[in-house]
């Protein structure tokens, strides 16, 4: 039988006063816990003993350096989160609207809440206001101002007025006595009743190549253009001409200059036309680049000879006007509201004696005669003329060569 002792003996050593427990008692596990406790210590004791103590303040320090780090992770992994503050939802009851609805009525008729007032005075009749005609507003029209307009009529002239009313034919003047600087032209040689060869020579160079104004370009150019709003210039001296245009030279003879309007017309209802006219001593008209008339008093076999024009009117060179008698033009059509070129020139050779008059005749027409059985054709105009120039008209014209009021209005506006 076998015996499980609670104490196993032990083997005294005598030598070193050690106790050692036997192998039976190892085997077991029944060693007593003061010995094996007191065995430890014995045997760290020697491992310190012989330890420098450099290396165990060395070790101590880091040590307690590794605690506090270790500590310093630990207290920062496992912080305090922060609270967050959720607001808790709160339903509300929706509040229910309902339309605003008003019955009005369908036969509802407005309340008479005023009255009329009446005066006993009885009432004036006031004259009609007269304005100025409206016909010549156009698209220049916007440089002026009203005031600006009615000053321009008052000063307009014979041969025009300084402002374009955006209705009327722009005139350019010529003066072939001079050169481009001012200075006496060279083989233009002024002589009373006649022109010289280089003066005829350029005007029958403008008429057959197609009125290009580049042919007067070695010549003087005013530097002023006037704007005509009818062609009629009663015999008048030659000088007035330059005279308008701002050319006031004494020391030369009024001759040899030229005038070239330009501009467009139109007729509101169209028709079929034809001009009457006298000029000394140049005075052309074309319409949309085809001459219409030559009613220059001078011979244009010698003034002209390779312009070619000649009137088929059986009326041509008939009656008389001023101090010659009428050139009739060609018909020429005008479909309605649809603007036309036209361009006049007329100007001077010999010096003296000046005019330019045109009337025009519409198709279809019977018009009053004079004491010579001429037919009293209104003036050409584009606009109504003001009173100051019908005046001077009337007073240089002869009675009946021309009607001073009515007839056709060719304004393009």
């Amino acid at each position: 039988m076998a015996f499980l002792l609670r104490d196993p003996p032990c083997f005294f050593n005598l030598k070193c006063d050690k106790i050692y427990p036997s192998l039976d008692c190892i085997q077991f596990g029944i060693v007593s816990e003061p010995y094996v406790m007191k065995q430890r210590f014995r045997k760290y004791k020697k491992l310190v003993k012989g330890t420098p103590t450099a290396v165990l303040l060395s070790a101590a320090i880091h040590g307690l350096i590794l605690l506090l780090a270790g500590g310093l992770v630990v207290f920062t992994i496992i912080g305090k989160q922060e609270q967050k503050f959720v607001p808790k939802k709160i339903s509300r009851p929706k509040m229910q609207l309902k339309k605003l609805r008003v019955k009005v009525k369908e036969t509802a008729k407005p309340r008479k809440t005023t009255q009329r007032i009446a005066t006993s005075r009885k009432s004036v009749d006031m004259p009609p206001i007269q304005l100025p005609p409206m016909s010549d507003m156009g698209a220049n029209l916007h440089n002026i101002s009203g005031f600006d307009m009615m000053t321009d009529l008052s000063k307009m002239t014979l041969f025009g007025g300084g402002r374009s009313l955006g209705n009327d034919l722009e005139g350019t003047f010529y003066h072939l006595l001079k050169d481009k600087q001012g200075n006496p032209a060279e083989g233009m040689t002024p002589a009373i009743g006649s022109a010289p060869m280089k003066f005829q020579k350029a005007l029958d160079a403008f008429l057959t190549q197609n009125w290009d104004p580049h042919v007067f370009d070695p010549y003087y150019r005013a530097p002023t253009k006037l704007y005509a709003t009818h062609i009629m210039v009663p015999p008048c001296a030659s000088s007035l001409g330059p005279a308008m245009f701002g050319v006031n030279d004494e020391k030369v003879h009024a001759a040899l200059w030229l005038i070239h309007y330009k501009g467009k017309i139109a007729y509101p209802t169209g028709g079929k036309f034809r001009f009457w006219g006298m000029g000394d001593n140049f005075f052309f008209i074309r319409i949309n680049g085809t001459v219409v008339l030559d009613a220059s008093f001078a011979d244009p076999q010698y003034m002209y000879p390779n312009f070619k024009w000649k009137s088929t009117a059986e009326e041509h060179r008939r009656y008389y006007i001023g101090h010659s008698k009428f050139r009739v033009g060609d018909w020429f059509t005008l479909e309605p509201g649809t603007p036309v070129e036209m361009e006049v020139l007329m100007g001077e050779g010999g010096g003296g004696r000046f005019c330019a008059m045109l009337n025009v005749q519409e198709f279809g027409v019977d018009y009053p005669k004079n004491q010579n059985g001429a037919p009293i054709l209104p003036i050409f105009k584009t606009m109504e003329p003001p009173e100051h120039i019908v005046a001077e008209i009337k007073h240089k014209l002869i009675k009946d060569e021309a009607a001073l009021e009515g007839g056709p209005v060719f304004s393009v506006y």
